[in-house]
């Protein structure tokens, strides 16, 4: 029994070494800014959140929609101060996601706007600011 006990020590302190090892080296997301999405009077119950992050010097943004039950189906177009961004199409459960990164994603900051429109109409779905 004790060297069960002795065996499970040392596996943990090798874990821990590992842990304090590995953590200098991993690097997390900066300049990041998360935005509320509230939806338009056209369709007052959808709601979602956005966050923009760069890491390793890669702009990343990821977008999420929800409760737009009446927009299944439908793709919505994403624009980041006016800059078109990428698409997604809302899905059974009224859900849409858009997850991106690259360079054509514009530079995130403070009082950044994000819009989300019916791609067939340009109806207003969803919008809000980046803190």
């Amino acid at each position: 029994m004790r060297a069960r006990t002795m065996t499970a020590t040392f596996a943990g302190l090798l874990v821990l070494v590992a842990i304090l090892v590995a953590a200098p080296f991993a690097q997390s997301a900066t300049n990041v800014h998360t935005a509320t999405l509230s939806g338009s009077a056209a369709f007052p119950a959808v709601n979602g959140k956005a966050k923009f992050g760069v890491d390793d010097g890669v702009r990343q943004l990821e977008v999420q929609i929800e409760d737009a039950n009446a927009l299944k189906g439908q793709r919505l177009n994403i624009r980041v101060d006016g800059v078109f961004v990428g698409s997604a199409v809302v899905d059974q459960f009224g859900n849409a996601r858009l997850r991106k990164s690259g360079s054509t994603i514009p530079a995130v900051h403070t009082g950044s706007k994000i819009v989300v429109r019916q791609a067939g109409t340009g109806t207003l779905v969803a919008s809000g600011t980046f803190g």
